[in-house]
């Protein structure tokens, strides 16, 4: 070897070195930003979703209050009915704690004196204690109930109050109690009802879910005292106290949110450590109480450690292949060899082309948990890459399905294969007319189309519940509908997409029967072709589905498979002549019994939300629903009907809506019904809750809030009449 190649070989072998550490201090940099931009957007995200957190839950906490204070009250009249008889008031305290299960006690406190003949003090008191109800006097010298704060604010301020949390010595529960004055017949105060709750009852309905499986709610009362919090044992109790702590002590440093909505107070815990984050607030509901969500820190960043290690390894696996391919690249000196290389880098852009357009396909697992409908799709490209496509999604209990055909094959077919594609998911994701969604995708389409590609392409959009289907087509092989029998879909050809930028595409629709199954394919099933060049054809096509439904297998696994297998028996190992792509889907609807069924008409009135929520209120009673369940249940459905009341009819008109509910063993749905404008709620985009009040548009929130709810939501326009359906999980 020459002196002079030598030399060039320690050149190369530096330069490779240099650009390898190059590569190195670059990815790492690259990394350390995205973990630092990473890190600022967990810390947005966190902060609106506690935020979010910190308003249901204040709602949530306030409406189980509220239940309290109006189960009182509906009962006030029961204690001054009886005050001229005092051993009867034994007998009502009794029996409004036995009809309240969440209720751990009541009493009546009268005014001192007010009954001679029983002593200074008479207080009748009914305590719960586990599955005893006990029923005694427990006024006395030694528990002189006048000189308690609720008695005497109660009696002063002739008003309702809230007490401090405090400690019951037997049975060593923490409780809160609430009070107000009850009248004689005269008007004048005669004493005080008081109903009191174990703090822990509330505090399990805060706590019944959370951000994170470590985090917790508490609330705070007026002055700095736990009222509650996690179950009042083990750790978990414990930190609510420490939060408590660290909430009171004024000398911990601690932020407004950038919303102004609540305070940031960060801290170490002092068992193992580990950082965490308090978000507390004092909402107007709950004044002068405050609400507080805790979380921890190797929670919140749990996924951004994950994907440090995963880039990590990346950036490494980066830097082996950088360096093998400059270890080739110093190697191949000749043309033929350099040509050997680009050839290789060629096949492996087409493998990853490939890899990534089957990526592109949905997933099984995207519906393999529903119950409703079966949907199975295959697609064999002719080449490493192709231009068919099919994709389906499930949004707001609709299926979204579709199948296109690019003109041509390969590189050129695949690209737009990849834009179609990406643009039906992104129109689909706010539009539910399959004419409009493929309205502007040929806009899009014809936009730039200098190679004047074009796409048959076929929409559909199948409404779960209802099994309407509507669909639209542009110039796409018409699909199959297969129950008893089969029967082609006589869609409308239209234009194909990318022809003509004014093109008007119409939707159709029709109602799939239960089980009835949808066979859609595009032409590289019919136009297989053997090696004597004879077309698969239509003919045969249709003789085997007659086979299926003679053989009553027209399962999309049977369909798909049965297919596949005619076509590769009948081309007999010819070269694939273009893309095959198959989809079918069968509606499979579940008739679960119906447990519970009521309506209830309503006007477009504000005022009807408070028979509205009566209305939900002894439905969910009826269906034994946990309090804090009910209460979301009822916040969801006074939002979505306080929507179409508002913005249904036209102003200083009546209209009707009907609030239909219905439930089986296991989901409840509520129907609302009305005959308005056309609006549908699934179709607002979600909103930016990253923004400020004065900079986020109008709308949005309460959509987000039912969403967060409930389960499911569903919206149709059937016969000029908005439908809406809220789906919620309660057993």
């Amino acid at each position: 070897m020459s002196k002079k190649s030598t030399t060039s070989k320690k050149v190369r072998n530096k330069a490779s070195i240099a650009i390898l550490i190059t590569a190195a201090l670059l990815m790492l940099l690259i990394s350390g930003i995205q973990q630092y931009f990473s890190r600022k957007q967990i810390r947005i995200d966190l902060e609106n979703k506690a935020e979010m957190e910190l308003v249901v839950k204040a709602l949530s906490a306030k409406h189980a209050l509220e239940d309290v204070e109006l189960a009182l009250r509906n009962r006030r009249w029961e204690f001054e009915q009886v005050l001229p008889y005092p051993d009867s008031l034994f007998a009502v305290t009794r029996r409004f704690v036995e009809q309240n299960p969440n209720f751990d006690g009541c009493c009546i406190a009268m005014l001192p004196d007010y009954y001679p003949e029983k002593g200074r003090l008479f207080e009748p008191y009914t305590v719960r204690r586990g599955e005893v109800i006990e029923t005694y006097q427990l006024g006395s010298e030694e528990h002189d109930y006048s000189k308690n704060i609720y008695f005497t604010i109660s009696v002063e301020k002739d008003s309702s109050f809230w007490s401090e949390p405090y400690l019951d010595d037997n049975p060593n529960v923490t409780l809160i109690t609430y009070t107000f004055p009850v009248y004689d017949v005269s008007g004048r105060i005669a004493g005080v009802v008081g109903v009191d709750l174990e703090s822990e009852w509330l505090g399990n309905m805060l706590n019944a879910r959370h951000m994170f499986p470590s985090s917790y709610d508490i609330l705070i009362s007026g002055e700095g005292k736990l009222i509650c919090g996690p179950k009042e044992s083990g750790n978990s109790h414990q930190l609510a106290k420490e939060t408590v702590d660290m909430i009171n002590d004024s000398t911990l440093q601690r932020h407004v949110s950038s919303s102004g909505n609540s305070t940031l107070l960060s801290f170490i815990d002092k068992e193992d450590g580990s950082n965490g984050s308090v978000f507390y607030s004092s909402p107007k509901s709950l004044k002068p109480w405050r609400i507080a969500v805790v979380n921890y820190d190797d929670e919140v960043f749990e996924p951004l450690l994950k994907m440090s290690w995963r880039n990590l390894f990346l950036t490494l696996a980066g830097l082996l292949i950088l360096a093998f391919i400059i270890q080739r690249s110093a190697r191949n000196i000749s043309k033929l060899q350099q040509a050997t290389l680009e050839r290789e880098h060629i096949d492996s852009e087409l493998n990853i082309a490939r890899k990534i357009q089957m990526d592109m396909l949905p997933k099984v697992d995207e519906i393999a948990m529903r119950d409703d409908c079966n949907v199975v799709g295959s697609l064999d490209p002719a080449k490493m890459v192709g231009g068919d496509l099919y994709d389906h999604f499930i949004r707001d209990e609709k299926l979204f399905f579709c199948i296109g055909d690019v003109s041509g094959k390969g590189v050129p077919a695949a690209l737009v294969m990849a834009v179609i594609h990406t643009l039906f998911r992104s129109i689909s994701a706010h539009e539910t007319n399959p004419a409009r969604i493929m309205q502007a995708l040929n806009e899009t389409t014809c936009q730039r189309n200098e190679q004047n590609m074009f796409v048959t392409f076929f929409i559909g959009v199948l409404d779960l519940p209802t099994g309407r289907l509507r669909f639209s087509n542009a110039g796409h092989d018409l699909p199959f509908a297969i129950s008893k029998t089969f029967r082609s879909i006589q869609a409308k050809p239209n234009l194909p997409l990318g022809v003509m930028d004014d093109m008007i595409y119409d939707a159709q629709e029709m109602t799939l029967s239960p089980n009835e199954t949808l066979f859609l394919f595009t032409d590289g099933l019919t136009e297989a072709k053997n090696e004597s060049h004879e077309q698969f054809g239509t003919k045969r096509l249709e003789s085997i589905l007659r086979k299926s439904v003679e053989d009553k297998s027209i399962t999309p696994d049977f369909l798909i498979h049965e297919m596949k297998q005619k076509v590769a028996e009948f081309v007999d190992g010819a070269e694939q002549s273009d893309d095959l792509t198959l989809l079918a889907i069968q509606y499979t609807p579940k008739e679960k019994p119906v447990v519970f069924r009521d309506t209830l008409l309503i006007i477009n009135k504000v005022s009807e939300i408070t028979k509205l929520n009566a209305f939900v209120k002894s439905a969910t009673a009826t269906l034994n629903l946990e309090n804090g369940l009910a209460n979301k249940i009822k916040l969801a459905i006074e939002e979505a009907a306080t929507n179409v009341i508002e913005y249904a009819y036209p102003r200083g008109t009546e209209g009707d809506i009907y609030v239909t509910i219905e439930a089986d063993q296991e989901r409840i749905r509520f129907i609302l019904t009305d005959s308005g404008a056309e609006f549908d709620p699934t179709a607002v985009s979600k909103a930016d809750t990253t923004l400020t009040v004065d900079e986020r548009p109008i709308g949005g929130l309460g959509i987000l809030l039912v969403r967060n709810l409930m389960d499911s939501i569903n919206y149709e326009r059937i016969e000029g009449k908005n439908i809406l359906r809220l789906e919620k999980i309660y057993r």
